[in-house]
């Protein structure tokens, strides 16, 4: 069995070495798919668990620090922003990885109706993308109900295709914004693997993505995922849980410091008690669960009323929802996260203020706040960031040029979705609610298992479907060095590769720029470098 990549052969050293490099070949699981997830869940829930006990407590200590060191973690890491075009540089933000398409694109419209093009999905034709998702993977649009009668097999029906379904709307839609915020989203109101989470992916995050921040909310209070996975379900007027209380405060909307005490928490249980789901897993209030004595939260009052049926004691819930959406925590809270998800770590007062304004005067319009967060003059002072896995990915199946052929066979490896377990970045499977870390500190390292993924990406591992299909030919209109580096200067860079990089890939090339393993190589040492890792 062949081995993967355990460290890169560094392009610098090429030039003296006449030996072409051979990208590593796969290592397929021969145990069933079932055996294997289950196994690469526990290692994914176990190496999480690790992480969430710092993760648990960083949202507090990060909130608690001044501005982050971060100047020094991308000077450890390797990496300036050098960027000089700002077309370009609002490119890497609002995509999972720019094209040479988007750069088209871009200066063909220009910087502000790039942007709202981008801000109005609507307006941007997807049809391609949509019927690429539907015609492959008609199980990423199972009903609550299609699934609940696919529970026993949910992993073998259900989970590989979904995954897939996912990575590849993520890399080929034209609506590149609305993916890159369904991301932020899923992890904001993230619920670890359950059958429902799929409905709650399509009917709350991706619907709401570049919606009303309020709608989103209203509509995860009613998700059966959601009172699942934070045991809303469980609680009553005989037995609190405050589980999600807690949670909808702390994570979803007020944040840690939004001015709540624990007996805020223990009363927004109470208000809440009666919020659960029905036999087939849809939302329903019960009032014979629900506690209709007295109660007050955070200075609002609910005074005690008779018991009643229907949707009596409903309407608590309700405006104290509302009173969590509309509080100004809850837009200082949400601006920081986006200004920390598109520009930096360690957003200024002014920035925050700005986009806590845009949220309070627009009564949570996301795309009011991404104009305030997305101006030239942000993104010309924001530093690199490291990608995550999953942008880097698929940022990586974007600006290669690879095919991606339609794959059935659930029940063998499926390279794709599947790159995600060995990346540590699969979906909905961080078990905790805070979501996967917006952090470089946490995701710094992993860089061999990075480098394995780009070797999936363009290897031509396995068979046709399984896994991406890349030409170097493509490459090769013009078969020399030069030619052939600006090539993929042009594809992965949008023009802005540095000199250094450029100069080593020259060399690689200039050993023989007619074979096509070598062209293959030199597109994974860019893909692997320092500055394909940030954008």
């Amino acid at each position: 069995m062949p081995e993967r990549v355990t460290e890169p052969p560094p392009p610098a050293a090429a030039p003296s070495d006449q030996e072409e490099f051979v990208l590593p070949e796969p290592i397929v699981p021969t145990e069933s798919r079932r055996a294997f997830l289950g196994r690469g869940a526990a290692a994914v829930a176990a190496s999480a668990l690790a992480g969430s006990v710092a993760s648990a407590a960083a949202p507090r200590e990060a909130q608690a620090q001044s501005r982050a060191p971060y100047g020094a973690l991308i000077e450890r890491l390797g990496q300036r922003a050098e960027w000089k075009d700002l077309d370009l540089r609002l490119l890497r933000r609002v995509t999972m990885g720019m094209t040479a398409a988007d750069v088209t694109a871009i200066k063909s419209l220009g910087f502000d109706r790039y942007l709202e093009e981008q801000l109005n999905p609507g307006t941007i034709d997807d049809s391609a993308a949509d019927t690429r998702i539907h015609s492959r993977y008609p199980q990423f649009f199972y009903t609550q109900a299609e699934l609940l009668a696919r529970d026993s097999t949910y992993w073998q029906d259900v989970v590989g295709a979904s995954n897939r379904a996912i990575v590849e709307r993520a890399a080929f839609s034209r609506r590149q914004l609305q993916e890159r915020m369904t991301e932020f989203w899923s992890d904001h109101f993230n619920i670890a693997q359950a059958t429902p989470r799929l409905v709650d992916y399509r009917d709350v995050v991706q619907r709401h993505a570049l919606g009303n921040f309020g709608d989103m909310v209203r509509a995860s209070m009613r998700s059966p995922a959601m009172l699942i996975y934070l045991d809303q379900v469980w609680s009553t007027k005989w037995g609190v849980n405050e589980n999600y209380a807690r949670e909808l405060m702390e994570l979803h909307t007020v944040g840690w410091n939004g001015g709540y005490t624990q007996a805020d928490v223990h009363e927004f249980a109470r208000v809440l008690t009666g919020w659960t789901i029905d036999n087939n897993r849809n939302f329903q209030y019960r009032a014979d669960y629900h506690d209709f004595n007295a109660k007050t939260v955070m200075g609002m009052t609910f005074p005690a009323r008779t018991p009643a049926g229907g949707t009596a004691g409903m309407d608590e819930a309700i405006n104290f929802g509302e009173y969590l959406i509309a509080h100004p925590a809850t837009a200082r809270f949400i601006a920081t996260k986006l200004l920390k998800w598109f520009l930096r770590p360690d957003p200024s007062s002014a920035q925050v203020n700005a986009v806590a304004a845009a949220y309070t005067t627009t009564k949570g319009d996301i795309k009011a706040m991404l104009r305030v967060i997305l101006t030239p003059n942000n993104l010309a002072n924001a530093p690199a960031k490291l990608k995550r896995p999953f942008h880097y990915y698929v940022s990586a199946l974007r600006a290669t040029g690879v095919s991606v052929d339609p794959w059935t066979d659930w029940t063998n490896w499926e390279g794709i979705g599947g790159a995600l377990w060995d990346l540590a970045h699969q979906h909905f499977q961080w078990p905790t609610p805070d979501g996967y870390p917006d952090r470089a500190e946490y995701w710094a390292g992993l860089m061999v298992n990075r480098w394995n993924a780009v070797s999936s990406i363009v290897g031509n591992w396995g068979q046709v479907g399984q896994y991406p299909r890349f030409a170097a030919s493509s490459y090769m209109a013009t078969p020399t060095a030069t030619a052939i580096v600006s090539e993929i200067n042009r594809r992965m860079f949008g023009g802005e590769m540095t000199v250094a990089l450029s100069g080593e890939l020259t060399r690689w090339l200039q050993v023989n720029p007619n074979s096509q393993s070598r062209v293959q190589s030199a597109v994974y040492y860019a893909a692997c470098s320092p500055e394909f890792q940030y954008y």
